[in-house]
């Protein structure tokens, strides 16, 4: 089978990790889509003497530049698991990509393949967008910050398409700081991380909770900026190699503030790890159906009991001992709210407060810190 690679086609030679690790990550929004085959394949595009790679699912996109020697400059779009699988199972070596007239020819010192692809002209993401979007608002936050503040948060966010303004992350941009927020409407997680710069001005928008999944899975503990951009209706976050955009969600976000109270009857502080613990094992026999565990506050014995029982499991109860102040109280919860709320706390010690059965409880970082809140709502008798 003869191809005519002689034409001045695109060109590149990369090595085998710079191009597989760059495959890794915008393989993850290329699936499948029947309607639309084209967004099984990624983008290879040459730019400014640089190869860059992209994906889609329409909602989000991902690019990112590999680093490499571009002979001829062009563009094809490439079935992304079959890319990704062949270019991965090579030896660490020297790659040479060029585009002929029948696909794409792949070269190392000992192998060789062809594969076809579907024209760049077709492919809904591009690079004037990115373009664009960096003219929009600007925000710079340390990549690892970004991170830790997002998973802080993004669990407690609704699952619920019905509800958009909730299934989301809220994005609150002060001149000096970012305020993270999610919420269910069963439990509410709030988080304030520092920029990296000052803002020019205050923005709030909210982001998918898709979007902010995907994002961390490609974001990284570095110390490195994240530069975050906004348009009317998109978001672009761009750090390292990657260039990670988003639809935001239209709509305004609830007035969460209104719901966090004041003043509070009844006060704990306990270690981190025992008050999880603790909970952890009460989980274990709590009932399937309404995963409730019980806490019985008692400040005149500076202890916690925390208990669950069911009729198919058993019972359990364990003792925790706690500065306690205030009224005793005895509450319900939903085990795995409770838990996700205290193993976000990222403390040595916990604080929780209440007022009562039907009031809603807010766990804080111990130790001075104030970045973090935590609301969960009962469940009521």
């Amino acid at each position: 089978m003869n191809y005519n690679y002689n034409k001045p086609f695109m060109k590149i030679i990369c090595t085998q990790e710079n191009l597989n690790k760059g495959l890794s990550t915008v393989n993850k929004l290329a699936i499948p889509n029947a309607n639309l085959p084209i967004l099984n394949n990624i983008l290879l595009e040459t730019k400014n003497g640089s190869l860059r790679l992209a994906s889609t699912n329409l909602e989000t996109g991902i690019s990112y530049f590999v680093r490499g020697k571009v002979v001829n400059e062009g563009r094809i779009t490439i079935a992304a698991a079959l890319l990704a699988n062949y270019i991965g199972s090579l030896a660490s070596d020297k790659v040479t990509l060029t585009l002929g007239d029948d696909g794409l020819k792949i070269e190392t010192a000992g192998d060789r393949a062809i594969i076809r692809g579907l024209p760049a002209e077709d492919f809904p993401f591009q690079y004037a967008l990115i373009d664009k979007m960096k003219k929009g608002v600007m925000f710079s936050v340390s990549e690892a910050i970004l991170r830790n503040g997002l998973s802080s948060v993004s669990f407690a966010a609704a699952q619920d398409e019905l509800r958009p303004e909730i299934s989301g992350v809220f994005f609150n941009f002060k001149k000096r700081s970012l305020i993270l927020a999610a919420t269910d409407s069963y439990r509410l997680a709030e988080k304030k991380v520092g920029l990296a710069a000052e803002g020019k001005t205050d923005l709030k928008a909210i982001i998918p909770f898709r979007a902010v999944a995907e994002l961390l899975h490609i974001l990284e503990n570095r110390e490195e900026n994240v530069e975050i951009f906004f348009t009317d209706n998109q978001v672009l976050f761009q750090f390292r190699e990657i260039g990670f955009t988003a639809r935001l969600v239209e709509g305004q976000y609830p007035d969460y503030k209104q719901i966090i109270p004041q003043k509070m009857t009844t006060h704990v502080k306990a270690g981190g790890r025992e008050f999880s613990q603790a909970a952890k094992r009460a989980s274990l026999f709590a009932s399937r159906e309404t995963n409730d565990i019980r806490l019985k506050i008692d400040p005149g014995k500076n202890e916690v009991l925390i208990s669950a029982e069911s009729a198919a499991v058993g019972a359990n109860q364990s003792r925790l001992d706690a500065e306690v102040s205030g009224e005793p109280q005895e509450i319900t919860y939903n085990h795995r709210y409770f838990l996700e709320g205290l193993n976000n706390l990222a403390a040595e010690s916990a604080l929780f407060e209440t007022s009562g059965p039907d009031e809603p409880g807010i766990f804080r970082p111990g130790g001075g810190q104030s970045d973090f809140l935590y609301l969960i709502m009962p469940i009521r008798n």
